[in-house]
């Protein structure tokens, strides 16, 4: 933990700036519970297919049981508990729900939805997991996770939304089946 926060603060000294600690407080929410369950909801929308629908509600759900598990097993404080520094950037932004740190939703859930859309869309596959990686960062940026919660986080969102496409594969059901219907 030392390690990671003195890794923070340096790069607070050389990433930090103004204009990131306005609109990095409102970006960071492109990978919250709240941007997810819209994300459903558009799925549903776009596709008109209430089993899309229920496959993500579930793949949803599962990502939620493994990360707040995680969370309250290990009950990892936040970086800001221990560098006041850091703290500053919270003030910015629409608030917290201050949960444990370890591993991040805000990770696992955008590395979760860009699983889900580059298995539908794979010619910006790229763009998706930068796009994912981008939001993880958020957070380290506002001093709301240190580096190894964003790892596991985005590996945890990676890696239960390729198991749960395996999962659906070997039960005989289509994998979230959209590109014929974009």
């Amino acid at each position: 933990m030392q390690w990671e926060l003195h890794f923070m603060r340096w790069a607070n000294g050389w990433w930090g700036c103004p204009l990131l600690d306005h609109t990095l407080p409102w970006l960071t929410y492109l990978g919250s519970h709240f941007a997810v369950i819209l994300f459903i909801l558009i799925s549903l929308i776009l596709t008109r297919q209430r089993r899309i629908f229920r496959q993500l509600l579930l793949l949803y759900g599962t990502q939620s049981a493994i990360i707040y598990s995680l969370k309250f097993l290990i009950h990892r404080q936040r970086p800001f508990h221990f560098a006041q520094e850091l703290a500053s950037k919270l003030s910015s932004g629409p608030g917290e729900i201050l949960d444990p740190s370890f591993p991040s939703a805000h990770a696992a859930l955008s590395f979760m939805m860009a699983t889900v859309l580059a298995h539908w869309l794979p010619r910006y596959r790229m763009l998706f997991y930068i796009l994912a990686g981008f939001i993880a960062w958020t957070r380290i940026y506002l001093g709301l996770h240190y580096p190894t919660d964003m790892i596991v986080g985005a590996v945890l969102g990676y890696g239960a939304s390729k198991g749960f496409f395996y999962y659906l594969r070997k039960r005989g059901f289509e994998v979230l089946p959209i590109r014929s219907h974009v």
